[in-house]
């Protein structure tokens, strides 16, 4: 899933940076750190909150990075392959070391129905993103020969079209019923980022803002969806009945958060990086394996034991707080790598490198 080309480093540290925010968000999650979204709440759960804000647009961005891509290059099925046996490795790896260590023992609480995502990882959708993700890539000819024959007024329509169903729609009528809706983890909100991608690589010039702008309304965007979140509950406070929507602008397809990943990845797209060749080879390593670190801390036996055992719970309300997530992020992140490095390894046994 990275692009390698020495010009394109910018994306590759976008890339890496998104999954340090993915990490982040499975913190705060699994690791029981946010609890309730309330008025009142305590220093270390403020700032929680803030910083799941500002890292919500982390999956945004990586469909981003696809699309951006994807859209001016070839459709190869061979990747397809790829990306799933990459799952099926993780998966069923995991799965079998769990069941040497434990002797079987998972203790699930629905039986077979817990076991169907770790054998059938993909159609049974152990990892969502890596179920939505193919599917996408499936779609990619269809919606490349959609962009080709498309004017830029066609493409404008259909784009403000697709985000207003999909996007402003469940951010301001969070009561109705939406034609389409997971909170942004499906297939019809991949698309719509993908094309918005698309649109990006395809008519820069209608981005001229300077970048450092773009960073600062990424920024503003990301912590509207916190405020507005206290503004509802402070409305409840007197009108009652509102408190369930303060978190309604915080899935993915909010449209703050939309605004949040789109003027990241302009952000970062507009910068030019150079940087010496150890660092560059250090910066793609990384990058190619980011895949990898989500498949690793996100597998069903791992994803809630990895916050206890490095004891995030209880730090969640001391003075440790920031310093022991930044510590556990980048731990769980270049464990990550290195695992993916020994996998990537053992497939290029058995597969040969396109030149």
């Amino acid at each position: 899933m990275s692009n390698t080309k020495p010009r394109q480093l910018n994306m590759e540290i976008l890339r890496i940076v998104a999954m340090l925010m993915i990490i982040t968000l499975h913190y705060l999650d699994k690791g029981g750190v946010l609890k309730e979204f309330t008025l009142k709440m305590g220093l270390n759960r403020e700032l929680a909150w803030i910083i799941e804000a500002l890292c919500m647009g982390s999956v945004n961005i990586y469909v981003l990075i696809s699309g951006y891509f994807l859209s001016k290059s070839e459709f190869k099925f061979k990747k397809v392959i790829l990306l799933w046996a990459q799952i099926l490795c993780y998966s069923w790896i995991i799965t079998a070391v769990f069941a040497i260590v434990t002797k079987g023992a998972f203790n699930f609480a629905n039986g077979i129905y817990d076991a169907i995502p770790l054998i059938l990882p993909v159609t049974g959708a152990h990892y969502w993103f890596g179920t939505v993700y193919i599917l996408l890539y499936l779609f990619v000819p269809f919606l490349n020969k959609g962009i080709e024959a498309m004017d830029k007024k066609q493409f404008k329509g259909i784009l403000i079209a697709a985000v207003c169903v999909f996007s402003l729609w469940n951010t301001i009528l969070p009561f109705t019923q939406p034609l389409a809706d997971r909170e942004g983890m499906d297939i019809c909100w991949f698309v719509c980022l993908y094309l918005i991608a698309a649109y990006i690589r395809k008519y820069p010039e209608d981005f001229k803002l300077n970048r450092w702008i773009y960073l600062l309304i990424s920024f503003v965007s990301a912590f509207m969806a916190y405020a507005l979140g206290k503004g509802i509950l402070l409305v409840d406070m007197y009108a009652g009945k509102l408190g369930g929507y303060a978190k309604n602008f915080y899935p993915y397809n909010s449209l703050f958060i939309l605004a949040a990943s789109v003027c990241i990845f302009l952000f970062v797209l507009k910068g030019e990086i150079k940087a010496p060749a150890w660092l560059s080879k250090v910066i793609l390593f990384a990058s190619s394996g980011t895949f990898g670190v989500y498949l690793l801390h996100e597998h069903n036996l791992l994803k809630y034991r990895w916050p206890k055992w490095f004891g995030v719970e209880k730090v969640s309300e001391t003075p440790l707080f920031l310093l022991h997530l930044i510590g556990t992020i980048l731990a769980i992140f270049v464990i990550g790598i290195l695992i993916d490095f020994v996998r990537r390894l053992i497939f290029g046994l058995f597969i040969k490198k396109e030149k």
